[in-house]
């Protein structure tokens, strides 16, 4: 069994720190140790900046008090768990779209920051009517009015939407390549300017002199290969 504690440096995202404290805990229950000496049992696993910060907030308590692992993780979590972060959080769960996003992003992000709101999540219902608060225009004409019990079933139902959405597009796109190509093969060919007989009594210009003289040699090369 691996009893081998992680270390803890700093964390990008608020809740990284209270998966710390919890894996930590977990490693209590099997060691069996004493409340003081959880404490002095972290503190070896903090590094860097974290241990920094444990090196000045001990300097805050009277010489001799004891540190208990109460007290260590109110101050760890006040440090790297501030309630205002958490509330910032909680705002960009409300607010994230899926956008540009593919499905499998989008709920990438939405399971990151419904760690911070789960009273928005603590329900299937709940969950579902979430996420798809969020779906794009064009998944939501065919996936708001989902009707699944489970979230796992709403976002399968979700990723073969956006693969239909995906195959459409694709024969949408080979179909108006075709069109195009059709409508360019049967355009007339750029080349010598076609030659307009002049109107009765009209005198033929310099470009027209021109093109009566270069059909008649024509004529006459080909009546001579002809022989």
């Amino acid at each position: 069994m691996d009893t081998k504690p992680p270390v803890f440096k700093e964390a990008l995202e608020p809740l990284e720190a209270d998966e710390w404290i919890n894996t930590m805990e977990q490693k209590f229950r099997l060691l069996r140790m004493t409340e003081e000496l959880k404490v002095e049992y972290v503190a070896h696993q903090l590094q860097g900046p974290a241990r920094i910060w444990w090196s000045h907030h001990r300097t805050t308590y009277p010489e001799g008090t004891p540190i208990t692992w109460n007290r260590f993780t109110t101050a760890f979590q006040g440090n790297y768990i501030p309630p205002g972060v958490v509330e910032m959080k909680v705002g960009e769960f409300m607010r994230l779209s899926q956008g540009t996003k593919s499905v499998k992003e989008y709920l990438h992000a939405f399971n990151n920051l419904a760690r911070y709101a789960p009273e928005f999540v603590n329900m299937e219902a709940k969950k579902i009517a979430s996420f798809q608060r969020g779906l794009s225009p064009q998944m939501l004409k065919t996936m708001g009015t989902g009707t699944r019990a489970t979230f796992n079933a709403y976002i399968s139902d979700c990723l073969t939407q956006e693969n239909n959405n995906n195959n459409y597009s694709a024969s949408k796109s080979r179909k108006r390549d075709f069109e195009a190509g059709s409508s360019q093969s049967r355009a007339p060919v750029a080349g010598r300017q076609q030659y307009r007989p002049p109107t009765l009594g009209q005198v033929p210009t310099a470009a027209e002199k021109e093109h009566r003289a270069s059909n008649a040699a024509e004529a006459v090369q080909g009546g001579d290969s002809s022989c």
